[in-house]
């Protein structure tokens, strides 16, 4: 974990001059000019022992924040004014102080919850339902009042949001009218801004965490869309006052607020459309106008309750109320899902009650409040429900369009589920350290009925001002009241209204200018993770919210702040037909992270500054076991293709006197080198461009370098621009891939007319070297360009660079980005765990990005611990849905036996294809969909499912109905009828069979309680773009010079790659290996085909390696770990841990490179010494010797090839084959 003792005492000066005000009804604010706890305390005269209690209140469907630092503030100004007092914490909120559920808290446990996000002190809660006078919590006030009584407390502090502190402000009204000597102070904290005083609470505490979190999150995804010409992502972030900080720190598309959009409606012109449609309208209009000028992807950030406080919701009860009743249950049997829906009055009622979830439907139908009115679950996913509605209308707007259908591909995101337990930010860790300072003080001056607070908090800390505010300030005037209840739908009552609706008036103002301004260009921002250091402060004032600026800074202040430089540069022209434009980015504009992260110079192994020699391998590793079908379709490249091993030109690593190494041999003419984004997002690709830039500027030869827009695409029509040093600087190690984009348009060179086109474009640039930069599949495609290019003569060299997700070439130690991956979803995803163990009852499924072996999901396994991972072929669980659904539930249940009623699942995104049952509905659908056409709408889903066999459209009749959409309708991969993974929600799918097979078990009484509640939230996108850790930055930099050194080498046909990565960087050897050792061939005995395929490393299917789980607990015992986010600067950010995988350990043992130099070198010993023998017998004993040995080696190669062939995982089987130039005819050989 990050250092973090250095923020405990940052805000001791200012907070602990509290001076109370005489005046029981005003706000009271104290001096800023004393300086330490003690001295404070000292001046203030000694108290005193007390007894405190503390309390956590919060809603458990809500998962409230930690009141970070709050309770060690409390302590140490305690320990100062009042020594020996002491601090009981009642646990499970409200309801544990009302059964003196309560324990003394030791300054051990204290301060080592001191800068920690999670509940690690006590356990939170929330007050039971009622009324918040005086008069209707009289009972449990007195109940309150005895235990204050019996446990002799001088006063209690409630750490809450507004439900729980209107609980406190009537339980202390009580006390003063009932003269019980017990004091009740307050401590808000929200991390959706919900309590609002102005001046003295312009936020809250666990707001700026929040947006921090949540703003690295989006900031990442944003840049993803960046080099997307499909996507549309969909972000739920929290309430509306978090989503506009969100969009303000991060720049994005458009915003989804349910205050602006009820303000807006009011405005509209036709009153008989309702106002869901009037925010799928706009979202729809900012989808085409983009597409119009040339910007297919965007983000939308959506606000929670979107839905739940639409006008057609309302409607749409009441409607059911009259069909069904206010107690449907008792009165007859539930009706039918498709009964209701044919029932219901009016046609927006039907259109919106057909798109709700499954669970959203049976819950409007069965459930009811007091009232009798229809009840919705806590989580409607508002984000998907938009976006569906969005995609529905692009559909019917493309009907009456001619021409050819543009593809909308909408990814949907929960991260406002990480916002509420990050790792606290310095700011929070400053504030909640000064409101526990204030509680203190509040406490030894007998205060009661007041809330600590903060003023001036855009200061340095040293100028805070900390104060006071009676709970009454926590209540609106009557007509801002009046307006939030006229927004929730309810009559007004006598709780503090939460205020995360209510937006400062600046930063709308400051929204409304630039609304227009990010719809028509990408001004995208990544504020990038939040970095501590160790100098322990705070922060400039540009890195405070802007919600807490609007209070004291000008419309025109705010919007140079947002965005300092308003006229961007014209964007540069990918393609005209059709149009594609890509922004740029400029420097003022970047956050104050990317800034920085720019003057990072990467490490570089010191031997390649020097010249360089390319020397061959005496041996080279193949993937292939027979390489017999290559050389049919590689009969050049297969000739030459020998590795090398790139070392300086003197073997004392000095320049040579008298000779000049070949790198540096002049020839006529510039160098003219291309490159290529050949794959999807990874960290990474930035930095390889800056290193072949790099190296090939300091050659005497002059040079230039080509960069292809938009990936093959560029490559294939010839779309180029030339990389100079402005464009090299603007993005070094900066995250995304949009200096070049890739648009999947072909993703692969997987047809002839692709290659011919690409070797058209080689020829007409005149290129000396190619650089294709990706993942394995995009290598594939490189070896193809290369023996293209050596068929026409061609002198292009033409060299791979590995930088991919999934990590899985061979003989490759470790590919860049993917460290940055880890790393950043390790973050993610403790966040989450954490998020679980606070709640206590919530188990939570992560889909993240992996194939069915996935590297990345045992990286962050063996990093966070969650309680499960699904991977292939496991033993534990087998490869059918019921083995699967079983195994999750065994541990699910006997966790909760143990007193644990949470859980992390981590599930990859390609596991899926690892059930036997959603293959084979997956192959169904495939070919119902192929020999008939179906339109894209939920109306075709039944019309598909009644033509599956009868096993298969159970099981598709029991996904959730927006997976049924996904699986029917949710997009194709690479050009084929192929399902892509990346749109199926497996999280939601295993949810909600996990639910089923649970509610069986209860129904069997194997246990009786309901305790499980499950959750979803995928991580497939947002670390694809995230800034590439130091480790990355320099291999990426050192695969670029390398990748240049190896073209002005004049080598082709290689994949440059580096080794001793566990070592430092002037230790890393770097060399190339062929691209053809990369593939594989496979026989098809029905077409008596050949198919060449990517030789795909699973390190999990290897003999020899450590395994990786066998050192954890098990998973009923383990406990989720939170490493918090990556670090760039500081003590954490050198540790020598973080810069190795558990990849790059064991990915050594499968590479062959060392065995082999060592068996040419034993084999050129074994012939010099059989060339001195001088008895015939002799050499006939080691020929036979030889000869013998290369038979059992044969045969033991074709029986590794059957046992592969029968014990293979079904992940492995692929539903469709690769496209036809991944093939080798083979028409005589018989079949095998």
């Amino acid at each position: 974990p990050a250092p973090r003792a250095a923020w405990g005492s940052a805000s001791a000066g200012s907070s602990a001059g509290y001076s109370a005000s005489s005046s029981g009804a005003a706000p009271a604010t104290a001096p800023s000019s004393a300086s330490t706890d003690v001295g404070v305390a000292r001046a203030a005269g000694a108290r005193g022992a007390l007894r405190v209690g503390v309390v956590y209140g919060g809603e458990l469907s809500a998962l409230p924040v930690h009141p970070v630092n709050v309770v060690p503030g409390l302590f140490a100004y305690l320990a100062a004014a009042a020594p020996g007092s002491r601090i009981l914490g009642f646990q499970d909120g409200p309801a544990g102080l009302l059964s003196r559920n309560c324990r003394e808290l030791t300054a051990e446990e204290i301060w080592g919850s001191l800068n920690q996000g999670g509940v690690q002190l006590l356990r939170y809660g929330t007050c039971s339902p009622g009324g918040f006078s005086p008069s209707e919590r009289a009972e449990e006030a007195r109940q309150a009042a005895a235990v204050c009584a019996a446990e002799r407390l001088d006063s209690l502090v409630v750490m809450a949001g507004p439900r729980d502190l209107s609980w406190a402000a009537a339980i202390a009204v009580w006390f003063a009218e009932a003269e019980c000597p017990t004091t009740i102070v307050g401590v808000p904290h929200s991390k959706n801004l919900s309590l609002y005083v102005p001046r003295f609470m312009p936020v809250t505490l666990g707001f700026d965490s929040a947006r921090r979190q949540l703003s690295e999150v989006a900031g990442n995804i944003v840049l993803d869309s960046m080099s997307s010409r499909k996507y549309w992502h969909f972000v739920r972030c929290g309430a509306d006052a978090l989503t506009l900080e969100v969009m303000l720190q991060t720049r994005c598309t458009l915003s989804v607020l349910t205050m602006e959009q009820r303000g807006d409606a009011a405005k509209r012109e036709k009153e008989e459309r309702a106002p869901l449609l009037d925010i799928v309208d706009r979202v729809r209009d900012v989808i085409t106008r983009r597409r119009t000028n040339g910007r297919a992807s965007g983000v939308v950030l959506v606000s929670e309750g979107i839905i739940e406080t639409r006008p057609e919701m309302e409607t749409l009860k009441q409607e059911l109320v009259e069909l069904l009743g206010r107690d449907p249950v008792s009165t007859c049997k539930p009706p039918a899902i498709t009964e209701v829906a044919g029932q219901l009055r009016t046609a927006s009622s039907k259109e919106l009650f057909k798109r709700l979830p499954r669970v959203v439907q049976m819950s409007l139908i069965l459930r009811r409040d007091s009232s009798g009115m229809p009840l919705l679950p806590t989580d409607l996913e508002g984000e998907r429900l938009v976006g569906r509605f969005v995609e529905q209308g692009l559909k019917a707007q493309q009907a009456m369009t001619p021409g050819p259908v543009p593809r909308f591909a909408p990814r949907f995101h929960v991260v406002d589920l990480m916002g509420n337990d990050p790792l606290p930010s310095p700011f929070d860790c400053a504030l909640g350290y000064l409101l526990g300072h204030t509680a203190a003080a509040l406490v030894c001056e007998r205060r009661t009925f007041y809330v600590a607070s903060c003023a001036e908090m855009h200061q340095p800390v040293e100028q805070w001002e900390p104060c006071a505010v009676p709970f009454s300030f926590l209540y609106p005037s009557s007509e801002d009241e009046q307006a939030h209840a006229l927004h929730c739908n309810r009559e007004p009552e006598n709780e503090v209204p939460k205020t995360g609706w209510m937006l400062r008036q600046n930063l709308l103002e400051v929204h409304r200018h630039f609304r227009d301004v990010w719809v028509e260009c990408n001004a995208f921002k990544s504020p990038g993770p939040m970095q501590f250091g160790d100098d322990g402060q705070v922060g400039p004032q540009h890195e405070r919210p802007f919600s807490l600026l609007a209070e004291y800074m000008s419309v025109d202040e705010l919007k140079q702040m947002v965005q300092p430089m308003a006229s961007l540069p014209p964007p540069l022209q990918v393609s005209t037909h059709p149009l594609v434009l890509r922004d740029i980015r400029v420097e003022q504009n970047l956050s104050a992270l990317e800034r920085r992260r720019r003057t990072y110079q990467p490490c570089l192994p010191r031997f390649l500054r020097l010249p360089l020699r390319a020397q061959v391998e005496e041996a080279t590793p193949k993937a292939c076991s027979s390489t017999t079908e290559l050389s049919q379709s590689f009969p050049l490249t297969m000739e030459q293709d020998s590795a090398v091993q790139i070392l300086p030109f003197s073997e004392d690593g000095e320049p040579a006197a008298g000779r000049a190494a070949p790198a540096q041999a002049q020839q006529p003419g510039p160098l003219r080198v291309g490159v290529v984004f050949a794959s999807n997002q990874a960290p990474g690709f930035h930095n390889v461009v800056a290193g072949l830039f790099d190296y090939l500027t300091q050659q005497p030869r002059a040079c230039e370098v080509l960069g292809y827009l938009g990936g093959f695409e560029g490559l294939v029509k010839g779309h180029s621009v030339v990389v100079d040093g402005g464009m090299v600087d603007q993005y070094r190690n900066l995250g995304g891939q949009d200096m070049l984009c890739q648009f999947d348009d072909p993703a692969s060179l997987g047809f002839k007319d692709h290659l011919k086109a690409v070797v058209a474009t080689v020829a007409t640039h005149r290129l000396d070297g190619l650089v294709l930069v990706g993942n394995l599949p995009s290598q594939c495609d490189a070896a193809f360009v290369a023996e293209a290019c050596a068929a026409e003569h061609l002198a292009t060299r033409v060299i791979g660079v590995p930088v991919s997700l999934d990590c899985n070439f061979p003989f490759v130690q470790q590919t860049a980005g993917f460290d940055t991956i880890c790393r950043t979803l390790s973050h993610y995803l403790g966040n989450v765990g954490s998020v679980a163990q606070t709640s206590g009852d919530r188990w939570i499924f992560v889909r993240t990005m992996g194939d069915p072996w996935s590297h990345i999901a045992v990286e962050c396994t063996l990093s966070m611990m969650p309680n499960l991972v699904l991977l292939s072929g496991s033993q534990f669980f087998g490869q059918s849905m019921v083995n699967i659904v079983r195994g999750i539930c065994d541990v699910i249940v006997q966790r909760h036996e143990a007193g644990c009623d949470y859980g992390v699942v981590l599930v990859p995104m390609g596991f899926v294809m690892d059930i036997t049952e959603m293959r084979l509905l997956f192959a169904e659908i495939m070919e119902i969909m192929a020999n008939s056409h179906y339109e894209s709408s939920w109306d075709a889903i039944p019309n598909i499912s009644s033509k599956l066999k009868p096993q298969m459209a159970a099981l598709f009749d029991v996904v959730p109905r927006d997976v049924q959409y996904e699986i029917c309708f949710g997009g194709r991969e690479r050009g084929t009828n192929k399902i892509d993974l990346s749109a199926i929600s497996t999280d939601r799918l295993l949810l909600r069979f996990v639910e089923i097979e649970l509610q069986r078990r209860r129904k069997l009484k194997v246990f009786t309680e309901d305790f499980f509640r499950g959750s979803c939230c995928p991580m497939v996108y947002q670390a694809r773009s995230a800034l590439p850790t130091d480790f990355d930055c320099d291999l990426s930099y050192t695969l670029g010079w390398g990748a240049g050194a190896l073209v002005s080498l004049g080598k082709s046909g290689l994949l440059v790659h580096a080794g001793g990565l566990d070592r430092s960087v002037d230790e890393w050897r770097l060399g190339g290996i062929p691209l053809t050792s990369l593939l594989s061939a496979e026989y098809d005995e029905d077409t008596r085909e050949h198919r060449i395929r990517p030789a795909n490393v699973q390190l999990l299917k290897q003999r020899g390696i450590v395994r990786p789980f066998t050192r954890l607990p098990r998973p009923v015992e383990r406990t989720p770990v939170y490493h918090g986010p990556v670090q760039f600067y500081g003590t954490a950010a050198a540790l020598p841990m973080l810069r190795t995988t558990w990849y790059m350990a064991n990915m050594p043992i499968q590479d062959p490179t060392e065995p082999l130099r060592e068996i040419a070198r034993l084999c050129s010993e074994l012939q010099s010494t059989m060339a001195q023998a001088r008895n015939e017998s002799t050499l006939y004993a080691v020929n036979s010797l030889l000869s013998n040995a290369l038979s059992v080696l044969e045969s033991y190669r074709h029986l590794s090839d059957k046992t592969r062939t029968t014990t293979r995982s079904l992940a492995d089987v692929p539903i469709e084959q690769m496209p036809d130039v991944w093939r080798t005819k083979r028409a005589d050989s018989p079949p095998r």
